[in-house]
């Protein structure tokens, strides 16, 4: 499978968003990420940071406001 663990970064701690992410989507609000059940999370005032496609990983990082 080609499904990416997404975390975000806040105060220089990861929290996991969702383990298989399928699709995400870049907005102006945030970031949307999906899985390929249908399941959806916006992260609010987020952009990409990093994405290692070797290790399946996405980081995101929260935007100042």
């Amino acid at each position: 499978m080609c499904e990416s663990a997404v975390f975000v970064v806040s105060d220089g701690e990861r929290t996991l968003v969702m383990q298989e992410a399928a699709r995400m989507l870049v907005t102006e609000e945030g970031v949307w990420v999906f899985d390929t059940l249908g399941s959806s999370k916006l992260v609010r005032n987020a952009e990409i940071s990093e994405a290692n496609l070797i290790r399946h990983e996405v980081v995101l990082k929260l935007r100042e406001v």
